[in-house]
């Protein structure tokens, strides 16, 4: 009965860190697609907020729509990055570029 329990236990710990490999692999060749398009969705969220900001000032809805759409575009970027890292394995350093 010991050497079965061992053997799910380890079982169980190798289909987790295949699943965490798969999921860390998914994430990485996605971010190579997701990043440029975040940080486009962010330059043209700042760029209609400033727009509006600086010559529309009467439209304050879509301004601030801009705006938002810049932070979650910003929020998201960030938060694939750490993703990547949590699940990047122990030896694996993970380096964005700026």
């Amino acid at each position: 009965m010991g050497r079965a329990r061992t053997l799910m236990k380890m079982s169980a710990w190798t289909l987790l860190a295949t699943v965490r490999s798969l999921l860390f692999m998914t994430l990485l060749l996605a971010s190579r697609v997701l990043v440029p398009l975040l940080r486009l969705m962010a330059a043209a969220g700042i760029l209609v907020f400033g727009f509006c900001l600086l010559a529309r000032r009467d439209q304050t809805t879509v301004m601030w729509a801009g705006g938002g759409l810049a932070v979650a575009a910003v929020a998201l970027e960030l938060a694939l990055g750490a993703a990547i890292r949590a699940l990047a394995p122990s030896d694996v350093v993970v380096i964005s570029e700026v």
